[in-house]
C-alpha cells in the first residue's frame, strides 16, 4: 500500500505534463523533473536515523530487487547498471542512475517512486518495501557511495579482544556486548551433567563413558571442564565424528553415483580423513594434501591418498554418453564443490553466464575450472572399482598402524646399514657402490636382505629378510584407492558457451581465481598446488571465515552466517561480523589448529549456557546466542548412541563400508540390472555394529535410516544438513530392526548389571542422558514397565517374537517376559527427546 507522501504528488499540476512528456518519448526529461518533485515532496531521506551502510543496508536490497536485470550479468541492451559505482554514476545521455553531485536528479529515485513505470516492475516477484525505499533515498542523498561486500575483504582481528586473555573470553565479550544492546545477559550455566553430555556429543558423537562422567563430576577444581575437554579431544571417536561433516562437504560415497552406480574403491580416503583429524593435522596442510598432494615433492603415501578429494565426483560409463561432455561435467562438479566447501560461493550459474549477484565473471569461472581440467583420469569410469590413477594402500586403520610400524622399522634398519657402510664395516662394490647414495630406505633394506651381496654375512641380514617378508605379506593384503595425477601436458581450457561442452569460445585460458578474491601468491605454480597455496594464504578472504563458521555451526548448531554455503550477496550476513573475522584470523594465526579452535569454542561461556528457551527475549533462531545449543542429533549419532549404550558397538576403525540391516529390495528397486550394487548383501557378526561413519554409502540409495533423518545423498556438496521432524521418523525409531535389537541388548545389560528397577532406571538415564531420572520420568517408566510385564506374561509368544529380532545372541538365562518388557522401555527411552536431542 502506498503512503500519503508517496501518492500526494499525483495531485500536483505537473503530473499531467509529466505524463505527456513520457508518452511522447521525452522520458529522460520526464524522469528528471519527476525526481526533483518526489525528492521535494518526500523531504529526501529525512527521518531515517543513522548513517546508511552500503554493504549492510543497501547491497542486500540491490541484490534482491535490482541485480537480476541491472547487475553483473545485465543484458547487452540494458544501459543502466547498479553493481558498481562507475556504472551507477555513468552518464546515460543526460541522466544518471545515481548523480552524486545532484542526488535529487538521480533516476534511481524517480523509478522506485513511480507508479506509472516503477522499478522493480510491478510483475517482478520481489518488490521494495517503504523501509527499503527510504534506505535507498538516504543512500543516494549521502552520495551513493559503494563499498566491497564484507566477505570479499580479508578479515582482521579489529579491536574486539579488549582486555580478554583467552580466545574463549573474546567470544564471550562479543556475545555479551550484543546481548547487552538488547538489555539482557547470558543465560545461567547448564548443570555439569548436561554440559558433560553436550560436550561429548559435540566432539565425539557419543555420550561420556560412565567412568569419564563420574570423574568429571567429582573434579571440583577450576580446570575440571578444560581437562574433560582434553580427554574428549584425544579420543579416537573424535576423528570418526568430525570426519563425517567433511565427508558431507566433499560428497564422499562408496559408489560412482550415476547409471550403474557400481562400487568405487576410495574408502582409504575416508580413513585418511579420520586419521588427519585425530592427529590434528593443521587445516592448511589438510587442504593442501587433498587438493595437490600428488604435486608435492616426492609425495608420501598419505599425501597421495588425500588427493582422493579430487576423485570424489559422481561418474558414469553409460552407453552412448560422450566422453568430452563428461570431461566437462567432472570439472564442473569439482569447481563447484570447491566453491561450496571452501569458498562459500554459489558458482554454478557462472558456468553458463556471469554471476547475476556475485562478482564472478564467466571467464573467471573457467579459469578456476582450468585447475581441475588437466587431471589424468579418463572422463568415464568404465563401471570399474578402480579407474585412472590409483595407489595400493593398507585396508583399514589397524593395517595402516601396522604398516607405519613396518615403515619405522625399515627406516631404522636402513639407517643402521648406512652407518655400517660409513664406518667401513661393510664394503660396497660395482653397481651397489654406484647406486648406494641414491637408494631409498626400502631399497637399502632389500639390498641388506639378499643371500648374496655385501651384507650377506652381516648380522643385519636375517632381520632384513624377516622385515622384507613382513612387508611383502602386508602389501599382499593392500587395497587400491583412487588418487589424483596431473597430465604431462595441460588440457586447454576455453569458455564453454552456455556451459555446453561442444561450444568452446575464445583462446585457451590460464588457470586463475576471481579477481575480487586476489591472485595466487607470488612464485606459486598455476596448478592445483598453486590453488591450494592461494586458498590458505592470509590474504584469501573467504576460506578461514568459511571454515571458522562451519566449526561454529558444528558446536552451536547454527553458524554465525546462517547460509554456510553462500557468503555472497544473496546469503545472510553474519550475526556477529567482528567475531567471525576475529575467529577467522585466530584460526590462521594459531597454525590452523582445529582441536585448539574447538576447545576454545566449547570452553566459552556462550557454549556453557543453559539451552532452555528464554521468556525475556524474542529470539527463536537464537541469533543472539542467548542460550546454549539445542537440536536433534544427526542420523549417525542416533544409531551410534544406541549401539554404544547396548554394548554392541564394534570399535574397529576403517575398512570397506559395512552393510547393516535394511529393508529387502531397496537396492534392487533403484539399480540397473547390470549393476554390481544391485543386490544388498547384509553383513553379519561384528560388522553389523560398526559406527555409522562406516555404513556403505550407495549414492543412489543411501541407508534408509540415514535418509529418514536427513543425511544427504552425497551426490553434491552439503555443508548444512536439514533437520526435519516427521511421523515416519518415530515409526523408524520404534520399529526398525537395529533399533529393536539395540533396545533388547540394552535391556539385557541392565538386567544383568543391576538387581532393582530403580538402579536400572538410574543406569539407563545416566548412559543416555548423563543424569538421573526426574520423579515424573521414574513414575512414567515404572508404569510402562508394569504394563509391558503384564502383557508379555499373558502373551509369551509376543515376547519371543520381539526377542527374536536381530542377530545378536539372546541371553537365555534371563526371563523372556522381563527382557521383553525392558526392551519396550529401552526402545522408548532411545526414541525420547531426552536421548535424541543435544541440549
Amino acid at each position: 500500500m502506498q503512503s500519503h507522501t508517496e501518492t500526494s504528488w499525483l495531485k500536483h499540476p505537473l503530473a499531467a505534463c509529466l505524463t505527456r512528456l513520457a508518452g511522447c518519448g521525452r522520458r529522460a526529461a520526464a524522469v528528471v523533473i519527476l525526481t526533483r518533485m518526489i525528492f521535494t515532496v518526500l523531504g529526501g531521506a529525512a527521518g531515517l536515523a543513522g548513517e546508511v551502510s552500503f554493504d549492510r543496508d543497501v547491497l542486500p536490497i540491490l541484490s534482491d530487487t535490482c541485480f537480476a536485470c541491472h547487475g553483473p550479468d545485465a543484458q547487452a541492451d540494458v544501459q543502466l547498471r547498479l553493481d558498481s559505482f562507475d556504472a551507477a554514476t555513468a552518464d546515460l545521455g543526460g541522466y544518471r542512475a545515481i548523480d552524486p553531485a545532484n542526488p535529487s536528479e538521480s533516476l534511481l529515485l524517480a523509478r522506485i517512486a513511480s507508479t506509472d513505470d516503477p522499478m522493480p516492475p510491478a510483475d517482478f516477484d520481489k518488490q521494495l518495501s517503504d523501509e527499503q525505499k527510504a534506505i535507498l533515498r538516504a543512500w543516494v542523498e549521502q552520495g551513493g557511495g559503494y563499498e566491497q561486500h564484507w566477505a570479499y575483504v580479508a578479515p582482521t582481528r579489529g579491536p574486539l579482544a579488549g582486555g580478554a586473555s583467552t580466545g574463549s573470553e573474546v567470544i564471550d565479550l562479543a556475545i555479551g556486548e550484543r546481548l547487552a544492546e538488547e538489555g539482557v545477559g547470558f543465560a545461567e550455566e547448564a548443570d555439569r551433567s548436561t554440559l558433560a553430555r553436550r560436550a561429548a556429543l559435540t566432539l565425539t558423537g557419543l555420550p561420556p563413558e560412565p567412568q569419564q562422567l563420574a570423574a568429571f563430576l567429582a573434579d571440583t577444581s577450576d580446570e575440571a571442564y578444560e581437562r574433560y575437554l582434553d580427554t574428549l579431544l584425544v579420543s579416537p571417536s573424535y576423528g570418526e565424528h568430525m570426519a563425517r561433516f567433511w565427508l558431507d562437504a566433499v560428497r564422499y560415497g562408496d559408489t560412482h553415483g550415476l547409471h550403474l552406480d557400481n562400487r568405487r574403491g576410495i574408502y582409504p580416503y575416508r580413513d585418511w580423513v579420520v586419521r588427519a583429524f585425530n592427529e590434528n593435522l593443521p587445516l592448511d596442510t589438510f587442504l593442501t594434501w587433498q587438493l595437490a598432494g600428488d604435486l608435492l615433492p616426492e609425495p608420501t603415501l598419505e599425501q597421495q591418498i588425500a588427493t582422493g578429494f579430487v576423485r570424489l565426483n559422481p561418474t558414469t560409463s553409460e552407453g552412448g554418453v560422450i566422453p568430452e561432455e563428461f570431461q566437462a561435467k567432472n570439472s564442473f562438479d569439482r569447481t563447484e564443490t570447491l566453491g561450496t566447501a571452501l569458498l562459500g560461493m554459489t558458482l554454478t550459474c557462472a558456468r553458463c553466464h556471469t554471476h547475476k549477484y556475485d562478482p564472478v565473471t564467466q571467464t573467471e569461472y573457467y579459469r578456476l575450472y582450468a585447475f581441475f581440467n588437466s587431471t589424468a583420469e579418463p572422463p568415464l569410469d568404465r563401471n570399474a572399482y578402480a579407474f585412472g590413477p590409483t595407489v595400493r594402500v593398507p585396508d583399514d586403520q589397524a593395517a595402516w598402524a601396522a604398516w607405519q610400524a613396518l615403515q619405522r622399522d625399515t627406516a631404522d634398519m636402513a639407517a643402521a646399514a648406512r652407518s655400517f657402510v660409513e664406518a667401513g664395516i661393510v664394503g660396497l662394490q660395482g653397481d651397489d657402490a654406484s647406486r648406494w647414495a641414491g637408494l631409498k630406505d626400502v631399497e637399502v633394506v632389500a639390498l641388506v636382505a639378499r643371500p648374496t651381496g655385501p651384507f650377506a654375512a652381516d648380522e643385519l641380514a636375517p632381520a632384513a629378510r624377516d622385515l622384507v617378508a613382513q612387508r611383502d605379506a602386508a602389501e599382499r593384503a593392500f587395497t587400491t584407492t583412487l588418487v589424483a595425477e596431473e597430465l604431462a601436458e595441460p588440457r586447454p581450457t576455453r569458455i564453454l558457451h552456455r556451459g555446453e561442452y561442444d561450444q568452446e569460445r575464445g583462446e585457451p585460458l590460464e588457470p586463475g581465481v576471481p579477481a575480487v578474491l586476489g591472485d595466487l601468491p607470488d612464485g606459486t605454480p598455476r596448478n592445483r598446488l598453486g590453488l591450494a597455496a592461494w586458498l590458505v594464504s592470509p590474504e584469501q578472504p573467504l576460506v578461514s571465515r568459511v571454515l571458522a563458521n562451519r566449526l561454529w555451526q558444528h558446536v552451536f548448531g547454527a553458524g554465525l552466517v546462517r547460509t554456510p554455503e553462500d557468503f555472497g550477496v544473496q546469503g545472510r550476513r553474519p550475526t556477529h561480523p567482528e567475531l567471525l573475522d576475529w575467529l577467522a584470523v585466530e584460526l590462521q594465526e594459531s597454525g590452523w589448529d582445529m582441536k585448539r579452535f574447538l576447545r576454545m569454542l566449547l570452553a566459552s561461556r556462550a557454549f556453557r549456557q543453559s539451552s532452555a528457551t528464554r521468556t525475556d527475549l524474542d529470539d527463536p533462531e537464537n541469533l543472539l546466542v542467548a542460550r546454549g545449543p539445542r537440536y536433534r542429533l544427526d542420523a549417525e549419532v542416533l544409531r551410534d548412541l544406541g549401539l554404544w549404550s547396548s554394548g554392541l558397538l564394534d570399535p574397529t576403525m576403517g575398512g570397506e563400508g559395512v552393510k547393516p540391516y535394511q529393508p529387502a529390495g531397496m537396492w534392487e528397486a533403484m539399480a540397473h540390472p547390470a549393476s554390481n550394487t544391485k543386490a544388498y548383501v547384509q553383513d553379519s557378526g561384528e560388522r553389523l555394529y560398526r559406527r555409522s561413519l562406516y555404513v556403505y554409502w550407495k549414492r543412489t540409495s543411501p541407508h534408509p535410516m540415514m535418509t529418514l533423518f536427513d543425511a544427504p545423498d552425497r551426490e553434491s556438496a552439503c555443508v548444512r544438513r536439514s533437520r526435519t521432524s516427521t511421523p515416519l521418523q518415530s515409526l523408524g525409531l520404534f520399529n526398525e530392526t537395529q533399533r529393536i535389537e539395540m533396545a533388547r541388548e540394552l535391556a539385557e545389560r541392565l538386567l544383568r548389571e543391576h538387581r532393582e528397577d530403580a538402579q536400572r532406571l538410574d543406569a539407563v538415564f545416566a548412559m543416555l542422558m548423563s543424569r538421573a531420572p526426574t520423579p515424573a520420568e521414574e513414575r512414567a517408566c515404572q508404569a510402562l514397565l508394569e504394563t509391558e510385564r503384564t502383557r508379555f506374561a499373558d502373551e509369551p509368544a509376543a515376547a519371543e517374537s520381539l526377542l527374536a529380532v536381530g542377530e545378536a545372541r539372546r541371553d537365555a538365562a534371563l526371563a523372556a517376559a522381563e527382557v521383553a518388557a525392558w526392551t519396550q522401555l529401552a526402545v522408548t527411552l532411545l526414541a525420547s527427546d531426552a536421548a535424541t536431542l543435544l541440549y
